[in-house]
């Protein structure tokens, strides 16, 4: 019976695959991560838009002439404005599942509409609904790797162009946070294929201790909210460290509400709450909006929990993750949490977790004194998951030989790439690895990550306009 029942998981669809094991609760850390990397914001539309899904035949391996195997990727097609010859403007799936509201609304859409263009999002390799292999092994992820993912976009181009309609379009990518890394590495690496490119808050520079992160976190906190914000997180964060530091390791693990299973004398599982804690905090401050104070908001929140800073700070965190009966967190949870997630697919980002580990690091630790989550979370937490769910190949002296090989490959922040328009926000905790203006990238003060993304709105700042009105002037240069 049991081998009846493999043959037929065997023969099920790869989008029908089944779970070999009952879901096992997802981790506050695991839970943390995946709203730093829910995807960009999206601009609700006014009107229903009629968007075409199409599926993709791609190589799995687009390096290697003797692999023939294939796969699926789905693409996302808004033509409602097309004219036959008109541009195709490509909006660049990053590490989320694409949606139609990627590409109904927004200023890429409006700037489409001057020039009759289609617009188009294409779904990463091993995101939402386009997994080329299973199951998620490190052996199967060997595969997922941003060259992999743009010769993938290559080829959608040339699929699309064999048609009539599309045959002589001129084209321009686009993309936000990993995926704006992608629209600049595409122009870089294939030149003649668009006519350019916009990348909304690119990280370019790989690094393995990305500790500047939380300290622009904590700038924004600062800046937007007060200094009262940002003492009172300091403040209850290194109360708890204290307690853990003298031997009080169970009344912080009371205080915190953390699952029984906690241990609070293991010094990883310490590392899993404040890095925890500290993704709370850097969710809300990587997409704030200034004009809507936001952070402002929410600290107001934080301290209406209690006047005790350690008890507002830990009912804030519990709220943030929902209620829960208590606040799943251990390190060995998360590593067994991901690699069940290797056989049961669940949209956690696994994929995206090998990308950091085996390409580009981009791990946010607590090694800046300049921010207010203490200093008990080193890129060594992250390092370390990375060998124990990928295996013996991903040392910490193995991922730092990773990480300098990007660099040396793509070279970092110095790009030297003709019709690419590069943006950051002055309070995006990603724009330290991504360009600055010394080499080229527009600086919208106080903006966050992909702030930039939306039309143009009455509720602007002057320098988010004068940037969305610039990069609407430069594609109209590029497709003359």
């Amino acid at each position: 019976m049991k081998y009846s029942i493999a043959i037929i998981l065997a023969l099920v669809a790869p989008l029908t695959y089944a779970a070999s094991l009952p879901a096992p609760e997802i981790p506050a850390s695991i839970k943390t991560m995946q709203d730093l990397h829910r995807g960009p914001p999206r601009q609700p539309s006014r009107k229903r838009t009629n968007v075409e899904t199409r599926w993709i035949t791609q190589k799995l391996d687009n390096f290697d002439e003797g692999n023939d195997a294939t796969w699926e990727d789905r693409i996302l097609i808004n033509d409602e404005n097309f004219v036959d010859g008109s541009p195709i403007f490509i909006y660049l799936g990053g590490e989320w599942e694409i949606k139609p509201e990627d590409i109904t609304s927004g200023h890429l859409v409006d700037i489409a509409k001057n020039y009759n263009g289609a617009v188009i999002t294409t779904e990463h390799r091993f995101f939402g609904q386009s997994i080329p292999i299973r199951p998620l092994s490190a052996e199967n992820l060997k595969y997922q790797s941003v060259n992999q993912a743009l010769a993938d976009v290559d080829n959608v181009i040339k699929v699309l162009k064999q048609e009539d309609k599309y045959n002589s379009s001129k084209v321009v990518i686009s993309g936000c946070s990993y995926s704006a890394t992608m629209a600049v590495l595409f122009k870089k690496l294939y030149p003649d294929v668009a006519v350019g490119s916009w990348a909304s808050s690119a990280p370019l520079q790989a690094k393995v201790d990305f500790k500047d992160y939380m300290k622009v976190v904590g700038q924004a906190i600062k800046e937007l909210a007060g200094d009262y914000c940002y003492d009172l997180i300091d403040n209850a964060t290194a109360y708890y460290e204290d307690l853990f530091k003298n031997e009080k390791g169970d009344q912080a693990k009371q205080e915190l509400n953390l699952c029984d299973n906690f241990n609070a004398e293991d010094e990883k599982d310490q590392w899993q709450i404040f890095s925890t804690i500290a993704n709370v905090f850097a969710g809300l401050a990587q997409y704030q909006k200034p004009e809507n104070y936001d952070l402002a908001k929410y600290c107001s929140v934080l301290r209406s929990f209690s006047d005790d800073d350690s008890v507002a700070l830990s009912k804030f965190v519990q709220w943030r993750l929902g209620y829960p009966a208590c606040v799943n967190t251990r390190y060995q949870g998360t590593v067994d949490y991901y690699k069940w997630a290797m056989d049961n697919y669940d949209g956690t980002g696994l994929a995206w977790t090998y990308q950091t580990c085996s390409k580009f690091g981009w791990f946010q630790s607590s090694g800046s004194s300049k921010q207010p989550f203490g200093s008990t979370f080193p890129a060594t937490l992250y390092t370390d998951q990375c060998h124990d769910v990928f295996g013996e190949d991903f040392t910490g002296e193995d991922i730092e030989g990773y990480i300098d090989a990007t660099n040396t490959e793509f070279g970092g922040i110095h790009q030297n790439i003709n019709n690419l328009y590069m943006t950051h926000g002055g309070l995006d905790p990603w724009s330290k690895v991504g360009a600055g203006q010394a080499q080229g990238a527009t600086i919208i003060p106080q903006a966050s990550h992909c702030s930039d993304l939306g039309s143009i709105s009455a509720t602007d700042s002057a320098g988010l306009t004068a940037s969305k009105e610039r990069v609407a002037e430069l594609i109209g240069q590029w497709l003359a």
